[in-house]
C-alpha cells in the first residue's frame, strides 16, 4: 500500500472540492518497481528553462489566453514551523493557503515543474482561489510565466526577500505584508491567495 498525501476541503469562488492532485504510477522492471508521484499539474504549454539571471523558470511554449489555468499547486499541508525545518533548497517552495499552513513538497526526491514559478513585481499570472495559477493577460511564446508573491504570503510570521525581477516597478524586497499595500490589493484583485483576499474583502468593508 502507498502512502497517499490527503488534502483538506478547498474553498474556490462557492464551491467546495476536494483535490487530490496526486498520481501514483506503478512501473515494473524485473522484480523491482519504481513508484511516481505527481502531487501538482502543469500545462503542457509551458516547460522549465534555465532563465539566464537567475536559475531555472517556467516559460511558454505556445500561445495562452487570458483566463487560462496554468497549474494546481499540491503536495502536502504543513505548518510554517514545519516548513521552516525542511532542507534549506526547498524551504520556500510551498504555497501559503491560510495564515498558518502551507501546501508543498517536503522532499527534495519530489521537486516538480511546477516549483520553478518566479516572482516578478510585474506579473503576467495570478492565484484563482486556493490552488490554482491562471494568467492574468494573454501570454506568447517564449515568454516567463511569473507571479507576484505579495498574492500568496502573508500572517504574522516575518519574511522577506531580495527581488531580482529587474522590473521597472521593482519593490527590491518581497515581505510577508506587501498584500496590505492598498495599490497592490486594487492591481491584484481577483488574483490573492484565497485567505488573503478574504482578509482585504474585510478590510475594505470595514472603510
Amino acid at each position: 500500500m502507498v502512502p497517499v498525501p490527503i488534502f483538506p476541503l478547498l474553498t474556490h469562488s462557492r464551491f467546495l472540492t476536494l483535490i487530490h492532485v496526486v498520481k501514483l504510477t506503478h512501473m515494473e522492471k524485473g522484480n523491482s518497481q519504481k513508484k511516481e508521484r505527481m502531487f501538482s499539474w502543469m500545462n503542457s504549454k509551458l516547460e522549465v528553462r534555465d532563465t539566464g539571471k537567475y536559475g531555472k523558470g517556467v516559460f511558454a511554449t505556445e500561445n495562452l489566453q487570458k483566463n487560462d489555468i496554468l497549474a494546481m499547486f499540491g503536495g502536502y499541508v504543513m505548518t510554517l514551523d514545519e516548513e521552516s525545518l525542511l532542507p534549506e533548497n526547498i524551504r520556500d517552495l510551498g504555497h501559503q493557503i491560510s495564515d498558518d499552513f502551507v501546501i508543498g513538497i517536503n522532499d527534495v526526491a519530489d521537486l516538480q515543474s511546477v516549483d520553478y514559478f518566479n516572482h516578478s513585481c510585474n506579473p503576467n499570472a495570478g492565484i484563482n482561489g486556493q490552488i490554482f495559477l491562471v494568467a492574468m493577460e494573454d501570454v506568447i511564446p517564449d515568454e516567463q510565466i511569473c507571479f507576484d508573491y505579495a498574492m500568496t504570503v502573508g500572517g504574522d510570521e516575518p519574511y522577506s526577500l531580495e527581488c531580482l525581477c529587474g522590473s521597472e516597478n521593482c519593490r527590491r524586497v518581497i515581505s510577508n505584508t506587501d498584500w496590505e499595500n492598498p495599490e497592490l490589493q486594487k492591481k491584484y484583485r481577483g488574483y490573492f491567495q484565497w485567505y488573503l483576499q478574504e482578509k482585504i474583502n474585510k478590510l475594505q468593508q470595514a472603510l
